[in-house]
């Protein structure tokens, strides 16, 4: 049986998330076990299809509240149109790169720009393998500083959650 617990403080997966942004200003990453036969493609396709209704009337009220600042609003996917190929849009992410061993995904807007990377690697231990889900910004003047630090509280909350129902659904 595998464990749905999910590690918040996990080691971060920054090689393509970084050459991608140059340098970056944040990282974390959360992670969680994951059957055997799981790729990047199949975490990745759990983890945007499981994604609870109140993120996404939560990301909604986001994109009403930002929208008049000219950042970068989202269209809603629906799960059954989800498909993680490079260059499509879901939500917030543009999906930028896709292996068997990792995703990357992100975007690029005035105050910031960032790159969440879905990772399978194995188990510190061995005996298995473990979904990681990196996020890594880069700030673009102290606007961008401050809009994460307004945000980065519901980014710790949604992440693990949505990290963690994705193996359990």
């Amino acid at each position: 049986m595998i464990s749905t617990r999910v590690r918040r403080h996990a080691e971060p997966v920054l090689d393509m998330a970084v050459a991608d942004l140059g340098g970056y200003d944040h990282a974390d990453a959360v992670a969680v076990d994951l059957p055997a036969s799981t790729d990047a493609v199949e975490f990745t396709r759990l983890v945007f299809t499981g994604t609870p209704e109140w993120v996404h009337r939560l990301l909604g009220v986001r994109d009403k509240a930002m929208a008049p600042f000219g950042l970068q609003t989202q269209e809603r996917v629906p799960a059954a149109e989800i498909r993680v190929e490079p260059g499509l849009k879901m939500g917030p992410f543009r999906l930028l790169a896709v292996s068997e061993a990792e995703v990357l995904c992100g975007d690029d807007d005035k105050h910031l720009d960032f790159r969440t990377s879905f990772a399978v690697r194995p188990v510190s231990a061995g005996t298995g393998l473990e979904g990681v889900c990196t996020t890594v910004v880069r700030f673009h003047r102290p606007a961008g500083r401050l809009y994460f630090k307004a945000i980065e509280p519901f980014h710790h909350l949604i992440v693990p959650h949505v990290v963690g129902r994705a193996v359990r659904s």
